[in-house]
C-alpha cells in the first residue's frame, strides 16, 4: 500500500454494544421491578423473576418459591436485560475490555441459551470482548457457542466470524461472510434497531477489507456508508469516520461519494 494507516481491530467494533445499550439500559430503571412472563406453548403464563437458565430449563423465582420451566416448553419471555448487561457494554465501549470480559462471561454462565435479545446480544459479544482482549482462540470459541446455542442468529455469527478473518488477515473470508449482510441492506429502506447495527458493521468491515486490499476509493465508500446511510452502531460509526479521515489524507484524489 502507498500510505501506512494506524491499525484498529476489527473487533474494536463490539457486536450491537452501544445500540443495545440504548434499547436495554434506557428503560431498565423505571422496569426494573416488573416481574418476568414466560408464555408456554400451551398458552400457561408463568410471572416472577428469572435467574437463570441451566440444563435447557430456565429457573424462575416465583414469590418466595422458585420452579424450572423446560426450554422446549416455551413460546415466549419477555425479560428486560439485567444492569449487568449495561455495565458489561459501557464497558466494552470505553475500551475496558477484560471487566467486559469477566461481566459479560457471568451473564453468560447464568442466561446463555435464554430466547431474549439481549441474551442473544450478550452471547455475541462475548466474542467480541475476547478478541478485542487479544485472546483469538477465546473469541473463536465463543462465536462457536454462540452459533449453537443461537443458530438462528446467522447474521450476528457471521459478524464475529468476519472480525476474526480481518484480524488474521483473511480478507476473502471475511468477505464472503459479510455478502448476505451488505446484500440485505439494498433491500430494505428502513432498517430497525436490530437490523441497522448489523448493517453498519458489516459496511465498515468490508471497507477494511477493500482497504487490506488497497482498493480505497471503495474503501472510503463503504466507511462513509457505515457512517452515514446507516449510523445505528455508534461505535462502527466512529472507528468508520475515523479510517475515512486517515485515508482521505492519505490519498487526496480519492473522491467521497
Amino acid at each position: 500500500m502507498a500510505y501506512v494507516i494506524t491499525k484498529m481491530k476489527a473487533s474494536s467494533l463490539p457486536s450491537l454494544i452501544l445500540a443495545a445499550t440504548l434499547i436495554a439500559g434506557s428503560s431498565w430503571a423505571s422496569l426494573a421491578s416488573a416481574q418476568d412472563t414466560l408464555i408456554r406453548k400451551s398458552g400457561q403464563k408463568t410471572e416472577g423473576k428469572i435467574t437463570g437458565v441451566k440444563g435447557g430449563k430456565v429457573r424462575i423465582q416465583i414469590g418466595s418459591g422458585a420452579t424450572t420451566i423446560p426450554l422446549a416448553d416455551i413460546r415466549k419471555i419477555t425479560m428486560m436485560a439485567p444492569p449487568t448487561f449495561d455495565a458489561a457494554a459501557a464497558e466494552l465501549a470505553s475500551g475496558n475490555v477484560q471487566t467486559a470480559v469477566t461481566l459479560l462471561q457471568k451473564l453468560n454462565d447464568n442466561f446463555a441459551g435464554l430466547p431474549v435479545p439481549w441474551a442473544e446480544r450478550a452471547a455475541a459479544m462475548l466474542g467480541d470482548a475476547k478478541l478485542e482482549a487479544g485472546d483469538a482462540a477465546g473469541a473463536k470459541a465463543a462465536y462457536a457457542k454462540f452459533s449453537e446455542i443461537y443458530p438462528e442468529a446467522d447474521a450476528l455469527a457471521d459478524l464475529g466470524r468476519a472480525r476474526l478473518a480481518v484480524e488474521a488477515g483473511q480478507y476473502q473470508e471475511a468477505s464472503q461472510l459479510l455478502q448476505s449482510i451488505l446484500s440485505k441492506s439494498s433491500q430494505i429502506a428502513f432498517p430497525d434497531a436490530n437490523q441497522g447495527p448489523k448493517f453498519c458493521q458489516a459496511y465498515y468491515l468490508q471497507g477494511r477489507v477493500l482497504e487490506a486490499t488497497d482498493d480505497n476509493q471503495a474503501a472510503l465508500q463503504h466507511y462513509l456508508t457505515a457512517s452515514a446511510v446507516f449510523p445505528f452502531d455508534p461505535q462502527a460509526v466512529a472507528s468508520a469516520e475515523e479510517r475515512a479521515r486517515q485515508l482521505r489524507r492519505q490519498d487526496t484524489e480519492l473522491v467521497a461519494p
